[in-house]
């Protein structure tokens, strides 16, 4: 069974056409119809006016036969009352005289093409007949004729009422793509742009509306949270601050150390949430153009100390065609930390980590430790997974704030073995500053 279009445009002009299709049959047939009707009701008529002649010639005992006047290749056969032919003008027609109803009424009768009358006289009966194929007949040949011509002119308006339908709704989807367009434009940095008014038509115009609302609505929400995971951020990092003096008095260094390390941990967390909150709220302000090398070179610099103490080596790499970038440098700065200290904290001793800047608008950190399942790389950005092993630290959100961070710009976040099969690759690749929002 064939199925109908999914698009609009293809709905509206499957409709016009089968409608305009179904219209003109109808109209042909009508018009046919009641052609055929007029022109059966005309030769009837003149069926009954030469048997009427005929009558009258014949009452009054005027001329013979031939002397009477056929219309239009018409024949004409009177009956004595013996039912039995006594005169007869025009062509011989015995098989449509012998199927002639002869009794005391008027009868039309039809044998194949020839039209017959049969009219009651007094001492007998008038059959008047006409072939409808007859060339002296040209009531048909106007019939034929008018529907030609008549087709001609129906034809091409069946035509022109779907393409009239489709230009219509091609109109339509214009402006429904126009909108469509602003919409997807709709973003973390211009969650202040809405659907515009007064271009859908009227019946799509309260979509519009409902839309607009329901972002009014998005972002008076996400600047609650925002505000909300900024208030529980200072009020958990003051009773922070004053638990570390606390534990940095602590006289046990072992038991220094452990506290220590629980409060950095932390306070590590605290600071990711909180910069998942910011980044679910509308970007507007404080995006600048920015260096990726100079700022991947700050990073493995920051961290370089404390990855060799723990017993492995970084370093950099920049290629030739590192493109610039325009964004939030903080956060994008606040990714490569995750994924190195990732990199530090997730592989063993001896570990070689390799960040690299470029090509174009994209930063990678790659280590040659013992890597991870294949199974299990597509849920290392899932927010709160940190896989089988449960004995290892950390909360979980690192990659998923990465990732995060990556969408913000525009980019994405990847994850693929290493060479030789050996670790794993980390790419962000953002979008540069070439590349049109």
């Amino acid at each position: 069974m064939m199925r109908a279009p999914r698009s609009l445009l293809g709905q509206f002009v499957v409709l016009h056409i089968a409608v305009a299709l179904i219209a003109t049959l109808v109209l042909l047939w009508s018009a046919t119809t009641l052609l055929h009707q007029t022109a059966d009701r005309f030769q009837r008529s003149l069926l009954v006016r030469q048997a009427q002649v005929v009558a009258a010639a014949r009452a009054d005992g005027a001329g013979t036969m031939a002397a009477i006047p056929l219309i239009n290749g018409m024949a004409v056969a009177t009956f004595g009352s013996d039912r039995r032919i006594d005169r007869s003008s025009g062509p011989a027609r015995r098989a449509v005289l012998a199927a002639a109803p002869l009794d005391s009424r008027a009868h039309f009768f039809r044998r194949g093409a020839v039209e017959g009358y049969s009219l009651p006289t007094r001492g007998g009966w008038i059959v008047v007949s006409q072939d409808d194929t007859d060339p002296e007949v040209i009531t048909d040949d106007i019939v034929r004729t008018f529907l030609k011509r008549f087709a001609l002119l129906t034809l091409p308006i069946a035509a022109l009422v779907p393409l009239i339908g489709v230009l219509l709704a091609r109109r339509l989807t214009l402006r429904m793509r126009a909108v469509s367009a602003i919409a997807a434009t709709i973003g973390p940095q211009s969650f202040d742009t809405r659907l515009p008014r007064g271009v859908l038509p009227t019946e799509a115009e309260p979509l519009a509306e409902a839309t607009n609302a329901a972002l009014d609505r998005l972002v008076a929400a996400l600047h609650i949270q925002s505000a909300f995971a900024a208030d529980v951020s200072h009020e958990l990092r003051t009773p922070l601050a004053a638990i570390r003096l606390r534990a940095d008095a602590v006289a046990d260094a072992g038991v220094r150390a452990d506290l220590m390390a629980s409060v950095d941990r932390a306070a590590r967390v605290i600071g990711q949430l909180l910069a998942l909150a910011e980044l679910e709220q509308p970007q507007v302000a404080g995006a600048e153009a920015f260096d990726l090398v100079a700022l991947a070179t700050q990073v493995v610099a920051d961290r370089a100390p404390g990855i060799v103490t723990a017993g492995r080596s970084i370093a950099f790499e920049t290629a030739t065609d590192v493109a610039p970038v325009h964004g939030y440098p903080d956060a994008i700065i606040l990714a490569l930390e995750n994924l190195v200290d990732n990199a530090a904290k997730y592989t063993p001793v001896g570990t070689a980590i390799i960040v690299r800047a470029g090509p174009g608008a994209r930063l990678s950190v790659i280590d040659d430790g013992i890597g991870v399942p294949a199974a299990q790389l597509a849920r290392l950005k899932d927010r709160l997974w940190r896989g089988a092993d449960r004995g290892i630290e950390g909360s979980g959100i690192g990659l998923s704030l990465v990732e995060r961070i990556a969408r913000a710009h525009g980019g994405t976040l990847t994850i693929t073995p290493g060479p030789a099969g050996r670790g794993l690759v980390f790419e962000i690749v953002l979008r540069d500053r070439a590349t049109p929002h």
